[in-house]
């Protein structure tokens, strides 16, 4: 139901970005690096031009990808400028932005997570269960949290998501009771 996250996740950054993945280390000794993606759509990655990077003491710096290969389970990235081992290692820690209008379209039904985030949570009822404060990324599902709930992002817990009201149903709230937070 969710992609990628939201901006404001970590460093609260413009409304506007998308947070695709980190920069995990070196590879090699001509400057690549490893990116761990944190999206549903890695190979989109592979093929951007230029990257946002984000430190968290609130530098930043746009690089020109010269290159990007998948590579068990991470993006192998050589940006220009980094030469060397020395030069990737200054790029670690670095989290990776894109801007929000490049980000891939969804299936219906399917939201990304910064849509999802504020919410209002509520029962069929109307009544308010909270804003949706947190989207928990899981193996199985994706997990909601609002008000002290967890609320599984499947069709058994969610009866819909009405983006043009800025609600999302729940089918009732005892079924969320034993998923406390």
């Amino acid at each position: 139901m969710t992609s990628s996250l939201p901006s404001g996740s970590r460093n609260s950054p413009a409304p506007e970005d998308l947070l695709v993945g980190q920069i995990v280390g070196p590879f090699g000794r001509i400057g690549e690096v490893k990116l761990l993606p944190l999206t549903d759509f890695p190979e989109r990655l592979a093929e951007r031009k230029s990257l946002l990077l984000r430190w968290s003491d609130g530098r930043e710096d746009r690089r020109r990808v010269q290159r990007a290969r998948p590579h068990k389970g991470v993006l192998l990235v050589k940006f220009e400028g980094s030469e060397s081992i020395d030069d990737a290692e200054t790029l670690r820690g670095a989290e990776v932005w894109v801007d929000r209008e490049q980000a891939a379209p969804l299936p219906p039904g399917h939201h990304y997570v910064h849509e999802i985030l504020g919410l209002l949570a509520v029962t069929p009822e109307g009544e308010e269960i909270g804003p949706v404060t947190e989207v928990i990324r899981g193996p199985a599902n994706d997990v909601y949290v609002a008000g002290g709930l967890l609320i599984p992002a499947t069709h058994d817990a969610v009866a819909a998501i009405d983006m043009e009201n800025r609600r999302l149903v729940v089918r009732s709230r005892a079924f969320l009771e034993p998923e406390e937070a």
